[in-house]
C-alpha cells in the first residue's frame, strides 16, 4: 500500500504548515509512558544510517512493549550484539513492518516458541522467520519488555518502520508525531567552506575555512570551485539530546543548489553515509561536517538533489549570498545566512599521490608481499591509491599501509599478505589484523599456501600475527549459584574474539545467554529440566576465532 504525503523542501517548511495533509496509517504507542527520543531516524552513525528511533524508557528496564498495530510476528532475532532481542511484526493492512529492538525479554507466547527452537538447535543466537498464522498479534498486545540487550548504550526501546515489500527503512516519526512534542529548531555548531583540490582556494589557500555561527558576519574569501559544509544537530522539546538533521537546503543568490531529505533508505546503501561528510574529519577527528559534494557514483541520489555535483564555482569578484536552511519533521526551521566574497587567488596545483583507480572498474594492486583486489563499485569516486610497508618486530609480517583510511568503501574487498616464514604447524592460528593506533582488530581471514587472505571493509594498516592463547572463563560469585539459581560467568578473549561457546549442566545443553557488551554469560536454572536439591556438574567451553578453546568445570548444589 502506498502512503501519500505532501513533501515540502526545508526552504518552505514552517511549524504551522508542515505535513498538515498527511495520509498515513495511525499506529498506536509502543510504550505506555510519554514518548521522548534519544535518537532519531537517519542519524549519521559509524558506517550506517540509524534506521529507526530510540525511545527513552525513563532509564528503566522491563516496561511492557506493545505492537503498534494488528499483524503477525514475522521474524525474531536473538544475538549478543546488534538489536539483542528483536521482534519483527508485519502489518498486512498497511504494508508496513515494525521492529522492536534491545528487548529484555519476550512475551510468554513468543518466549515459549523461541526457547523451544534455541534448545532444539542448542544455541543462544537465533534468527527465525514465521508464517502469518503462527504468531498473530493485535494492536496494543504485549510482545516483550524493554531492555538494554545487544549493542545498546543504555536502557531504551529501538523502534523502526519498514516497507514490507521492499525492506526499506522509513522514518517512524511521522507515524508517531501526534504522541511527541517538538517546538525546537535545529542547532548549528559550525559552517565551513572547502576548496576543491587543484580547482579552488579558500582564504587564498587550499585548506577549508571553518566559522562558528558568531563568525559568519565575516565573509569567506574564495576563488574557483568550493564545497559548502555545515555541522549541525536537531533538538527536541523536553530533552537534552542531539539528533540528526532531516531536511537540509542550501541556497546561493536565492537559488536552491542543494537539498537533502532523509525519509527512507535501502540497507544496501547504508555505508554511503560517508559520502555525506568530510570523512577525513570523521575518521581523524570525530567531527561530522556535512558537505554538499556528490560522489561520482551518487549512491544517495534518491535523497539528494543538487546542481553541479554540490560544487559552487566562484568566478566573479562579487558577494555570493548563501543560506543554509535546516528543518525537522515538525517544521521547526533554522536559517543560517553567510557570504562568499569572490577574490581572485592563485590555485595550488595538486600532484597525484599513487595510482588512479576507477571507481567503476575492478581494480587489483600488487607489490612485494601483498595483493589487493577491489570489486567494481568498492569506491564511491575515483581515488589516488598506493600501498607501502614498514618493518615490524611485533607481527610476523611487515605492517602494510593500504591506501588512506579516510577514503570510504562500500563494502569488503580481498587482501592477501604473504608469510615470509610459514613456520607454525597449526595454520588456523594465523590471523590478519587491522591496526588503528593502539586498537588492533581481527579481520575475517583464512590461510592458504603460505599466505593469509582477509576481507576487510576499510582501508588502513594491516599485518598478520598469530593467536595461540585460549579465551578466559571467570565464574562470578559461584557461592550464590545454589541460592539464586542464577549462574553467571564472564568470558573474554585476547585477540581474535569469541567464535562460539557452550554450556552444559549434568551433560545436557544449558541455554546460557551472552551479553556482548559485558562478555557475561547468564543462566537461570529451570526445574522442568533439572532436579532441585541435588548437586550438579557445570561444564562451559569457549572457542575463539583461531580455534583456541578454554574449558571450565565445577559443581554446585541447587
Amino acid at each position: 500500500m502506498k502512503h501519500y504525503r505532501y513533501i515540502l523542501t526545508a526552504a518552505v517548511l514552517t511549524a504551522s504548515s508542515a505535513f498538515c495533509n498527511e495520509k498515513l496509517p495511525e499506529l498506536s504507542k509502543p510504550l505506555n509512558i510519554p514518548l521522548f527520543l534519544s535518537g532519531n531516524f537517519g542519524e549519521l552513525r559509524n558506517n550506517h544510517f540509524h534506521s529507526g528511533i530510540d525511545l527513552k524508557t525513563q532509564g528503566r528496564i522491563g516496561l511492557p512493549v506493545f505492537s503498534v498495530d494488528d499483524g503477525y510476528v514475522s521474524r525474531i532475532v536473538v544475538s549478543p550484539w546488534g538489536f539483542g532481542r528483536a521482534v519483527y511484526v508485519t502489518h498486512p493492512a498497511s504494508g508496513l513492518t515494525t521492529v522492536y529492538g534491545h528487548l529484555d525479554s519476550f512475551s510468554p507466547k513468543i518466549d515459549k516458541t523461541i526457547r523451544r527452537m534455541q534448545y532444539e538447535r542448542e544455541q543462544f543466537s537465533i534468527d527465525c522467520e514465521f508464517k502469518p498464522d503462527e504468531l498473530p498479534v493485535k494492536r496494543g498486545e504485549t510482545i516483550g519488555k524493554s531492555g538494554n540487550a545487544g549493542s545498546s548504550g543504555g536502557p531504551h526501546l529501538y523502534l523502526d518502520v519498514r516497507d514490507t515489500s521492499t525492506g526499506e527503512a522509513i522514518d517512524p516519526l511521522p507515524y508517531f508525531r501526534r504522541h511527541i512534542t517538538d517546538n525546537v529548531a535545529p542547532e548549528v555548531r559550525a559552517v565551513a567552506l572547502y576548496p576543491v583540490k587543484g580547482s579552488g582556494a579558500v582564504e587564498s589557500i587550499d585548506k577549508p575555512s571553518v566559522h562558528t555561527p558568531a563568525e559568519l558576519n565575516k565573509p569567506y574569501s574564495a576563488w574557483g570551485e568550493v564545497i559548502p559544509a555545515i555541522k549541525a544537530y536537531d533538538r527536541m522539546s523536553g530533552t537534552h539530546n542531539i539528533y540528526g538533521i532531516k531536511y537540509m537546503t542550501l541556497k546561493v543568490d536565492g537559488k536552491e543548489v542543494y537539498n537533502r531529505t532523509i525519509e527512507r533508505f535501502d540497507f544496501d546503501n547504508t555505508r554511503a553515509i560517508h559520502t555525506l561528510v568530510d570523512n577525513d574529519a570523521v575518521v581523524n577527528h570525530g567531527s561530522w561536517m556535512m558537505w554538499t559534494l556528490i560522489p561520482q557514483s551518487a549512491p544517495l541520489d534518491h535523497m539528494i538533489t543538487s546542481c553541479d555535483g554540490g560544487v559552487i564555482n566562484i568566478n566573479e569578484e562579487r558577494e555570493y549570498k548563501c543560506e543554509w536552511i535546516l528543518a525537522d519533521e515538525y517544521g521547526n526551521t533554522r536559517r543560517v545566512p553567510f557570504t562568499i566574497q569572490g577574490h581572485v587567488s592563485d590555485i595550488a596545483e595538486v600532484s597525484p599521490k599513487g595510482d588512479r583507480l576507477d571507481y567503476k572498474g575492478h581494480n587489483t594492486y600488487s607489490i612485494d608481499g601483498i595483493k589487493v583486489d577491489f570489486p567494481a563499485g568498492t569506491f564511491y569516486s575515483d581515488i589516488d591509491f598506493s600501498v607501502s610497508k614498514s618493518p615490524s618486530a611485533e607481527y610476523i609480517t611487515p605492517v602494510y599501509h593500504v591506501g588512506d583510511r579516510a577514503i570510504p568503501v562500500s563494502g569488503s574487498y580481498k587482501l592477501t599478505i604473504d608469510l615470509p616464514d610459514d613456520t607454525i604447524a597449526d595454520k588456523s592460528k594465523y590471523l590478519m589484523v587491522r591496526i588503528n593506533g593502539k586498537r588492533v582488530s581481527r579481520v575475517d581471514s583464512r590461510y592458504e599456501d603460505g599466505r593469509v587472505t582477509g576481507t576487510p571493509s576499510a582501508l588502513g594498516n594491516f599485518a598478520v600475527t598469530t593467536d595461540t592463547k585460549a579465551p578466559r572463563i571467570r565464574p562470578e560469585v559461584p557461592a550464590r549459584w545454589g541460592k539464586t539459581g542464577v549462574i553467571k560467568v564472564k568470558i573474554s578473549d585476547n585477540l581474535s574474539g569469541i567464535d562460539n561457546y557452550r554450556g552444559e549442566i549434568d551433560g545436557k545443553f544449558a541455554l546460557f545467554e551472552l551479553d556482548g557488551k559485558t562478555g557475561r554469560l547468564n543462566f537461570r536454572m529451570d526445574a522442568s529440566r533439572w532436579t532441585r536439591g541435588t548437586k550438579h556438574d557445570l561444564v562451559i567451553s569457549v572457542t575463539d576465532a583461531c580455534g583456541n578453546t578454554a574449558r571450565h568445570e565445577s559443581k554446585f548444589t541447587w
